[in-house]
């Protein structure tokens, strides 16, 4: 062999073997040799190697070049290599391969099976062939080293999380487990892969199917068991889809909103008898009954009042928002007509429409629908009134009542100054408010529209914000079926 031609093949492509035409090797390049336990010269190729070749052709890589691309694996090692085999001048028989990640496993599961593969003959320049190879083995190993990395960094962030994590496959069985969730479920990895998830978490009915939060009995190894909460989505993987769930403990957050919630409720309840004193007090005084008073004090004493009244108006928020997140307001339901909604809004806010300069414009489909009378109402006319708030003078408010198959729609549009799509969701949320700064309007504390989504959560409806027509202020769409109960 000439030198000049080892050379080159040394370094275009360390990873290759050189064959006789009796298949016994006449040489390795230094990478290779360097992953077998002796010198490969002089011995049979089947005795160190062997050949994987796939049902279906591949025709990437170097098959683009010449020959037919193989995978090859060193006996007694992990290593696996892609390459081809070649018949080269001067050389004779060369297997030029490159290191090749593929798993057993995932060769298995893509149908490459062992199979003895003759050797191809190629004709064309070797040293442009050997280059070629030589850049498909730095690229590949390249691309080894980013992978490896992104893997490494991966683990790390799964290793060190705080939330528990599964990798559950399509037949509901445990693959992997991460410390945090061995140690929330009191057992240990090599236990709990391979077993059925719902032996470990028995999913709790959903408080409100629209958050994307999920919650569990979790059941430990121990015979303890605790609530937990999380998410849980589906992925694509090299073995198929599979299941991500995400956990945590949620026995502190449960212990800490049971006495936010007792707190409120007890602070409500307090406040209301005082309260209901005091707004006797004043409306016996504005009446006159405790003597003539001077214009000016009458002022004042209406605009205690109208104040009385607000804060009347926010602890029945605040009491009702306890006891429907507690399931303690159960529905009342009967079958009414949607007509009779249509008078009461009216009813209730003509005048404060009036006094803002809004027209309010109903349409009416006149259907009878199955709920809570007074709950869907107390919606309506929390919508209706944000929405104659929120509105500049001279401007309408549209109430649309529809029937659509089994759905009863309620629709409330105005022509404020809208909210942004990232938003939408967060003005559900228990005392948020929407920042307008020098537009908000006054009074509200936040508690309306999360009153509104649980008594439609109840209902087994939806409740949701959209943008306006033609881009011009909000619209809230209420759907709950027309036979709710």
């Amino acid at each position: 062999m000439p030198p000049t031609a080892s050379a080159v093949l040394d370094f275009a492509s360390p990873f290759h073997l050189r064959c006789d035409n009796n298949w016994k090797i006449l040489g390795a390049g230094p990478s290779l040799t360097a992953h077998m336990s002796s010198d490969p010269t002089g011995k049979i190729f089947d005795d160190l190697l062997e050949i994987i070749r796939p049902e279906i052709s591949d025709a990437s890589g170097l098959n683009q070049l010449a020959g037919q691309l193989i995978l090859i694996r060193v006996k007694a090692t992990k290593l696996n290599l892609r390459g081809q085999w070649q018949q080269l001048p001067d050389l004779g028989r060369v297997l030029l391969c490159s290191p090749w990640i593929t798993s057993e496993e995932q060769m298995r599961e893509t149908g490459i099976k062992l199979n003895q593969l003759g050797p191809q003959d190629a004709s064309g320049d070797y040293l442009m062939l050997l280059i070629a190879a030589r850049q498909q083995a730095l690229d590949l190993e390249n691309l080894t080293e980013k992978a490896q990395a992104k893997e490494a960094r991966l683990a790390a962030i799964v290793e060190h999380m705080a939330e528990g994590l599964l990798l559950v496959d399509p037949r509901g069985r445990i693959q992997s487990a991460n410390p945090a969730s061995c140690h929330l479920l009191g057992s240990t990895a090599k236990r709990i892969e391979g077993s059925q998830v719902n032996d470990h978490l028995i999913p709790l009915p959903a408080a409100d199917e629209t958050s994307g939060v999920t919650e569990w009995t979790v059941n430990r190894e121990d015979k303890k068991t605790f609530k937990a909460r999380g998410s849980q989505y589906e992925i694509d993987t090299s073995h198929g889809p599979r299941e991500v769930v995400l956990f945590r403990d949620a026995t502190e957050e449960e212990r800490l909103l049971h006495m936010q919630r007792s707190f409120l409720s007890m602070v409500s309840h307090e406040l209301r008898t005082p309260l209901s004193a005091i707004q006797a007090s004043l409306a016996l005084a504005t009446a006159g009954s405790l003597g003539e008073i001077a214009p000016e004090a009458q002022e004042v004493l209406e605009i205690a009042v109208r104040n009385g009244k607000r804060l009347h108006h926010l602890i029945d928020d605040v009491i009702d928002l306890e006891r429907l997140q507690s399931s303690a307001l159960p529905m009342q339901y009967s079958t009414f007509q949607s007509s009779e909604l249509v008078l009461k809004v009216q009813e209730g806010l003509t005048a404060l429409a009036a006094e803002a300069e809004v027209e309010l414009i109903f349409k009416d489909a006149a259907f009878e629908v199955r709920a809570d009378p007074g709950r869907i109402l107390q919606v309506l006319i929390n919508l209706v009134n944000n929405a104659i708030r929120h509105s500049p003078r001279q401007g309408a408010v549209h109430v649309c009542l529809e029937k659509d198959e089994e759905l009863a729609r309620f629709r409330v549009t105005d022509e404020g100054p809208g909210i942004s799509a990232e938003l939408r969701s967060r003005i559900f949320d228990r005392f948020y408010q929407l920042d307008l700064g020098a537009n908000q309007p006054p009074g509200g504390a936040g508690l309306g529209l999360a009153i509104s989504k649980l008594i439609v959560t109840q209902h087994k409806g939806a409740i949701r914000a959209e943008q306006g027509p033609d881009g011009v202020g909000s619209t809230f769409v209420v759907e709950i079926p027309l036979g709710a109960e």
